[in-house]
């Protein structure tokens, strides 16, 4: 049986066998340790709650499903409540959810209190568990990597991308927000994300997606799944008990209400995942590209830098726009890396939530427009069509043909906000570009062939 974290009969699914399921903690309840109550599934259960405005959830589960030659452990250990309540019992339900991944059977070999394989024969090495910790779902320990992955759009994608880890892609949550463009400037590399089934339908992301995938671990953030698509804890604690567990951050963009926890960045996150999947080396190679293209751009900033508005465009050509303010988030990495100024800072536009037209354009008179997208099939990742649709029409309104951008021709596409590790390089580049182009005139300001040997996991 698969183990339940909230007790009673685990849902039958065609393909699995007998798994064993407990939690290794002292079962003997206190009043100020309740045993939560307990099934004919599983042993006892036990949470430790603290009083007041903080809280402690110490979870260890060790599991066997004899599917897959694997074995996961989650644990959870979280400090002051600084979030919302239902944060609290969610990351229960992930810590078990993780508890209750894959594993393999050890033959003659038995689970410990903290789920490490004993063997009875000497001659069979102990794995060395890896434990990865990411809020707000908290600790996974693994003594192997996950064989099959999915994520949601090209943040965590490319990640995978990166780490040469395609093959084990079970599915894409939103593959609108990957794309795999830039890759064919990687000599080598290629990526037809057709290949890979979908989990969304539409705006939903039905639960039946994650049963029909199977994915081992889902490299998604569980809170903005609640926040986004509706799913309740409940919801988000029957797949990871059912199917795998969740790891992952919402990093794309800072502003929303509900991440009122830890924010990581790019390359924080990345090296979390890479850890996960037990591909630091790559992790490495890649950051050391990232650091010398960032370097190399930055000792070569002019002194007077230029004022940049970022626009979300809505409609070909776009009759309004989603302005965007330029953050520390992973969507604006490449503007803060080119230090450019925003053209809305200190405006009273608000930052969220409105359109802005013609009008405003033309009072806020940028040197440089950029356009960019969250899609990956819109017009604006092609420069020419973009240029033809958006700088054409532009430079015949009355209202616009007088903004300094256009006047200029300085109206460019900006590419998607969704960006891992390889996409960052490709935007960084072209930012220097767009923001300095009389000083960054290169073809190119990384090594192509560099990165696609780093991916292809060449050495040399």
């Amino acid at each position: 049986m698969r183990c339940d974290p909230f007790g009673g009969t685990p849902p039958k699914r065609s393909g699995y066998r007998n798994g064993i399921g407990h939690v290794a903690l002292d079962p003997t309840p206190t009043a100020e340790f309740p045993t939560i109550a307990t099934s004919r599934w599983s042993r006892p259960r036990t949470r430790r709650y603290e009083r007041e405005n903080s809280f402690a959830l110490e979870v260890v589960m060790s599991y066997s499903t004899y599917r897959r030659e694997k074995r996961y452990h989650g644990t959870l250990m979280m400090g002051p409540r600084s979030r919302r309540a239902f944060l609290g019992t969610m990351a229960g339900a992930f810590a078990l959810g993780a508890g209750c991944g894959r594993s393999g059977r050890t033959g003659t070999g038995r689970s410990t209190a903290t789920g490490t394989a004993m063997s009875t024969s000497t001659s069979t090495p102990t794995p060395t568990a890896t434990e990865v910790c990411m809020e707000p779902v908290g600790c996974l320990t693994l003594d192997s990597p996950p064989e099959t992955w999915v994520a949601n759009a090209g943040i965590y994608c490319d990640m995978g991308m990166a780490l040469g880890l395609t093959d084990r892609l079970a599915g894409i949550g939103s593959p609108r927000r990957f794309y795999t463009g830039y890759y064919e400037q990687l000599p080598g590399i290629s990526l037809d994300k057709r290949a890979y089934p979908a989990l969304s339908r539409g705006t939903r992301l039905p639960k039946e997606s994650f049963y029909a995938v199977d994915a081992d671990i889902h490299i998604m953030d569980p809170v903005w799944i609640v926040n986004t698509f509706g799913w309740t804890e409940g919801d988000v604690a029957e797949i990871a008990n059912n199917v795998g567990p969740f790891f992952g951050n919402y990093i794309r963009e800072k502003g929303d209400a509900w991440h009122d926890y830890r924010y990581y960045t790019l390359w924080e996150a990345f090296e979390k995942v890479a850890t996960l999947f037990d591909r630091r080396e790559r992790y490495e190679r890649l950051n050391a590209v990232h650091r010398d293209l960032t370097e190399t751009i930055r000792s070569r900033l002019p002194d007077e830098r230029p004022e940049l508005l970022l626009l979300r465009p809505q409609g070909v050509p776009p009759q309004s726009f989603f302005p965007q303010y330029i953050d520390d988030s992973v969507s604006d990495l490449q503007w803060n890396v080119v230090e450019i100024r925003d053209a809305l800072a200190g405006s009273d536009i608000p930052k969220w939530g409105v359109r802005i037209g013609y009008e405003a354009l033309a009072e806020l008179d940028p040197d440089v427009i950029v356009m960019e997208t969250q899609f990956a099939d819109d017009f604006v990742l092609e420069e020419e069509s973009f240029r033809e649709y958006t700088l054409g029409f532009l430079r015949e309104n009355s209202v616009t043909r007088d903004i300094s951008a256009v006047e200029n021709g300085r109206v460019h596409a900006g590419g998607i906000n969704y960006q891992g590790p390889l996409i960052s390089l490709f935007q960084i580049e072209q930012a220097a570009k767009v923001a300095y182009p009389e000083e960054f005139t290169e073809e190119t300001l990384f090594d192509r062939q560099q990165v696609a040997r780093i991916v292809s996991g060449d050495r040399g």
